[in-house]
């Protein structure tokens, strides 16, 4: 970094807060140095005194001498980046040594104002997960902003993790913002996406629990400005942050730390600006602002499922939609652990093509009306045909919702599935002969060459209806294929 003639002083020092007098001309976002060379960077301007935010660890005394670095508070981005693990600031951090970049790849500022509503476009492209789940019932959009939030070892980052794995082929780039996390996992995440040939359409950004708490605030930052950089290319780019409820406590323990007053449960004022001034930087964007889409999911790991606490709540608001996983749902077995009645996306439904929508209000529908008969036959030994076949098709629908990690779906797989539910093949079916003859339907229908022309002709269907009279035509066969 280049160096200009301005200098200050520390005047005090409290942990990773150092004030400054002197920096005639400085600016917010500023970048200072120590003249043991540790960096700072300018959080807050006040009328006597400079509020640095140190991001390197190091003992700070009054009288110290700082001086102001020509660069400001970025990161550098390029392609160079896919494939790699760096922190908030660019340094590499996987050990496979310095970033190829050159003198043409831009440094891009951390603070960039979210583009207007003039420059975005009306989600019309669904983003597809290869998740049963999430893409029949739960569908994403390319642009939306997606909650995820459960409590801990509920399947959270496996679906993440399985997520980015099945953008393979699809040209998509995924960024990975490890926010406060310990190293292993981190270490865990990288192996998992390289065995997997992930990693080479993929960006990590991450920091771990041990590092200095503004750097740790930064991640999400420095990640949304690669998101935007690919974005700007023309580039569909999956985001995730993971998590912010670390991301509020760092910045809650810098505004104590800072004599900012606290509000609710000890949060600084400004703590739902902080994130919506984040989570607005992503959506689907016209032409004239480079295309391409950012897709975000921010994460935030719940304490014994309460959604109600604060930064749960905020962030529902600003988002277009949440999946609610919960422990307890996976401990019976049921993978991912989405609580679909209390999950929700606003902006998914107007993605999907005709028959994926039936279909969808046609499984809901199913399982809205078990839930409420479930009641009244744990009261009755004997119960009505039309009750015992809404509860068989409950049934049937939760076991083929049910995903192994580390597997993909097709989207034509799913509505056949699915429909499939709805046709005399299955209707006398139990639970168990799904377990069994599940992935044999799943490959018949990839593999067969009599049912193949079903599966590829499912985006061509106008109804629900219709899927499943043909549906009902192999029926007879996959009798046969299942005995």
């Amino acid at each position: 970094m280049d160096q200009t003639q301005e200098v200050g002083y520390v005047t005090s020092s409290r942990d990773f807060l150092v004030y400054l007098d002197g920096f005639p001309t400085i600016k917010i976002n500023d970048m200072v140095q120590s003249d043991e060379g540790i960096r700072g960077w300018v959080n807050s301007l006040e009328e006597d005194k400079i509020e640095v935010l140190m991001l390197d660890e190091g003992k700070i005394v009054p009288k110290q001498q700082f001086i102001r670095l020509s660069s400001r508070l970025g990161v550098s981005v390029g392609d160079f980046l896919l494939g790699r693990a760096i922190n908030p600031l660019g340094v590499p951090i996987d050990g496979k040594g310095l970033l190829s970049k050159t003198k043409t790849n831009p440094e891009l500022g951390l603070e960039q104002a979210a583009l207007g509503i003039e420059s975005r476009e009306f989600i019309t492209e669904q983003f597809l997960t290869g998740i049963t789940l999430i893409d029949s019932l739960i569908p994403l959009g390319k642009g939306q902003r997606e909650l995820i939030l459960g409590d801990a070892h509920s399947g959270k980052t496996g679906f993440l993790i399985d997520t980015i794995i099945n953008q393979k082929n699809t040209g998509i780039i995924c960024i990975y913002a490890s926010i406060g996390k310990p190293a292993v996992v981190v270490r865990n995440l990288i192996d998992t996406l390289k065995n997997n040939k992930a990693l080479i359409f993929t960006v990590i950004v991450a920091t771990s629990s041990s590092e200095p708490a503004p750097l740790i605030f930064l991640t999400p930052k420095t990640a949304f400005t690669i998101a935007e950089y690919f974005q700007k290319k023309g580039k569909d780019v999956l985001l995730i942050l993971d998590d912010l409820g670390t991301h509020a406590k760092i910045y809650r323990e810098i505004a104590l730390l800072g004599n900012k007053s606290p509000g609710r449960e000890s949060y600084p004022g400004d703590i739902f600006y902080q994130h919506a001034h984040l989570l607005e930087r992503a959506g689907n964007f016209l032409p004239q602002y480079g295309g391409g889409s950012i897709t975000a999911l921010p994460v935030i790991e719940l304490n014994l499922n309460d959604f109600t606490t604060l930064i749960p709540t905020n962030v529902m608001s600003m988002t277009d939609g949440h999946l609610l996983f919960k422990a307890s749902l996976r401990s019976q077995g049921q993978t991912p652990a989405i609580d679909i009645s209390l999950s929700v996306s606003r902006v998914g439904r107007q993605t999907q093509d005709p028959v994926s929508n039936l279909l969808s209000a046609k499984i809901r529908q199913v399982l809205s009306a078990a839930a409420d008969l479930e009641t009244i036959s744990r009261f009755s030994s004997e119960l009505p045909p039309e009750t015992q076949l809404t509860l068989r098709r409950r049934d049937l629908i939760m076991e083929l919702l049910k995903q192994d990690p580390l597997t993909q779906v097709p989207k034509p797989i799913q509505l056949i599935l699915l429909a499939l539910v709805f046709t005399t093949f299955l209707q006398t079916k139990n639970q168990a002969f799904v377990e069994k003859y599940k992935a044999t339907i799943i490959q018949a229908f990839l593999r067969d060459p009599r049912l193949m022309p079903i599966a590829k002709s499912t985006a061509k269907f106008q109804s629900d209806e219709e899927l499943i009279k043909i549906l009902e035509g192999a029926g007879p066969f996959l009798a046969k294929l299942c005995p």
